[in-house]
């Protein structure tokens, strides 16, 4: 665990910065290849970037409301409490409007970023990992991590060795990244990126969440935690989608 790194620079805060950077750098690549507008892509990149800043503690605040007193305090994300999936949907509710504004067909836009994402989830996991944040429950197998002491981790639990939730998030996020990768070798539909993104990812975040520590009251029916009921919603639309497009490609092929 090493919250701070290369001095006061917060781990977190630097894999986070990498992860922007090289998913801008992958987005103009792709984009290029797919005939986009290299300033739209750019553009609409940095809308990514600062919607998704906004959605991961937006969900964050709405899901824990009684943590905020006074209620400014909800502003003050360097304190912590970001929800992934905030900044997930957010920024896909962004793209899709500024697709719209300019023109852009939104299904190839986000062929060309949804790669970018799940990357991003890979890298920024791993300072989750050193931050000491979005921690695991009890466990007994060999690769589990005790925590140092005075951390989050072992306030809560003390000195037993915990699941790695955030490596497993990370190790989800890269081969969700290399599937999406190897299967767009395939000729496909455009949105079949995409589409498989919502489907896989939520598939592997669903099953990362029965290993991660969520405080007390807060997972809902059924035992599942709120992270698990959007990946089951993602994981629906996801194959929704991927079933229109058959059938779409199919009429017209005229089958």
């Amino acid at each position: 665990m090493h919250p701070e790194i290369l001095g006061p620079l917060k781990s977190y805060g630097l894999l986070l910065s990498v992860s922007f950077l090289l998913g801008i750098l992958l987005c103009l690549r792709r984009g290029k290849a797919r005939g986009l507008d290299a300033d739209t892509v750019m553009d609409l990149s940095f809308a990514v970037m600062i919607s998704s800043l906004i959605g991961v503690r937006l969900l964050y605040v709405l899901t824990h409301p009684g943590e905020f007193h006074p209620w400014w305090r909800a502003f003050f994300i360097w304190e912590g409490g970001l929800t992934l999936y905030g900044g997930i949907i957010l920024a896909t509710a962004t793209v899709w409007w500024l697709c719209r504004r300019r023109g852009v067909p939104f299904l190839r836009m986000a062929d060309v970023m949804a790669p970018a994402v799940v990357m991003g989830i890979g890298i920024t996991r791993l300072g989750c990992f050193l931050n000491g944040c979005c921690f695991g429950t009890p466990t007994r197998l060999p690769w589990g991590v005790v925590f140092p002491a005075g951390s989050e981790p072992s306030r809560v639990f003390g000195a037993v060795a915990l699941h790695p939730s955030q490596l497993y998030g990370s190790l989800g996020g890269f081969a969700v990244l290399a599937a999406l990768l190897l299967l767009e070798r395939r000729p496909g539909a455009t949105g079949g990126t995409f589409a498989r993104f919502l489907f896989l990812y939520g598939v592997v975040r669903f099953v990362e969440d029965f290993a991660r520590y969520y405080e007390p009251g807060a997972r809902l029916a059924a035992g599942l935690s709120v992270n698990q009921i959007v990946s089951l919603a993602l994981i629906l639309t996801g194959l929704a989608l991927l079933v229109w497009l058959r059938g779409r490609a199919g009429a017209v092929r005229g089958d």
